[in-house]
């Protein structure tokens, strides 16, 4: 009788391991890159969102005037009784829930979004803009200050 097994190719035991070892290093860096991707996917749309209401709040001053007091002046609109209402957001955004990394942030630190965060007018030094937790477009894109500490001396140029 003819020996089957003998003629047959396979792989061997250490093989296996090797290549199980190589996947397994592969995924330890592959995961934590695709987690970063989505947090930064996450801050990219707060900025973009911000921007947009910008843009709608920039528009809404040329048409009337005035800056929006309310949500509202962009999202519904005007009647007769109302006429400075524009429809200019669709609906107003909600921030995506969930660990956001922005351009802006230092050593690109995580900033956990949570359910309860909501875009708003500025106020004050804010006037005029849309605003996450008091951070605007410009805060949280590149060159900002980001979400660290945003109390910094301004420097003189030397010459």
């Amino acid at each position: 009788m003819k020996n089957l097994v003998k003629g047959k190719k396979g792989f061997t035991l250490i093989e296996l391991v090797i290549v199980i070892a190589i996947l397994g290093i592969l995924a330890g860096i592959a995961i934590p890159r695709f987690l970063n991707a989505t947090a930064t996917a996450r801050g990219a749309r707060i900025v973009a969102d911000l921007r947009t209401i910008d843009s709608a709040i920039v528009i809404y001053n040329a048409r009337t005037g005035n800056l929006p007091t309310a949500t509202t002046d962009l999202t519904t609109a005007g009647t007769g009784t109302n006429p400075t209402q524009f429809q200019l957001l669709a609906s107003w955004p909600k921030p995506p829930v969930g660990a956001a990394i922005f351009p802006a942030a230092p050593a690109a630190a995580s900033v956990d979004i949570t359910s309860t965060d909501a875009y708003v007018l500025g106020t004050d030094a804010n006037l005029g803009r849309g605003t996450l937790n008091g951070k605007t477009a410009s805060d949280l894109s590149e060159g900002g200050a980001g979400y660290g500490n945003t109390t910094t001396t301004p420097t003189t140029p030397t010459t």
